[in-house]
């Protein structure tokens, strides 16, 4: 199972990396609410770097969101909540 690696995440904007060096060339944001499971966002085979690495995704209160990524060649992922306050909180859901 990939590693745990965190990131920024601000106003909806998930920032993989913020480094102008690293190259993001796969992510996907998901999340199960309620009885749907969303595909929030999905890309492979892109060259991104900073900026093009943040991107803007609709993030609702009171859900689990998971990520998975390739950042340099690794992959990586990360599990976050968002309370209804809207802070973030990191999160090992799944990591059993």
């Amino acid at each position: 199972m990939p590693p745990w690696r965190s990131f920024p995440i601000m106003n909806n904007l998930l920032c993989f990396s913020v480094n102008k060096s690293d190259v993001l060339s796969r992510y996907g944001v998901y999340s199960e609410q309620g009885s749907d499971y969303k595909i929030l966002a999905e890309r492979s085979r892109v060259t991104f770097s900073y900026p093009e690495s943040c991107l803007k995704v609709p993030l609702t209160p009171g859900y689990i969101y998971a990520t998975s990524y390739t950042l340099n060649g690794e992959n990586y992922r990360y599990n976050f909540f968002i309370d209804k306050n809207g802070k973030i909180l990191s999160t090992t859901t799944g990591d059993r």
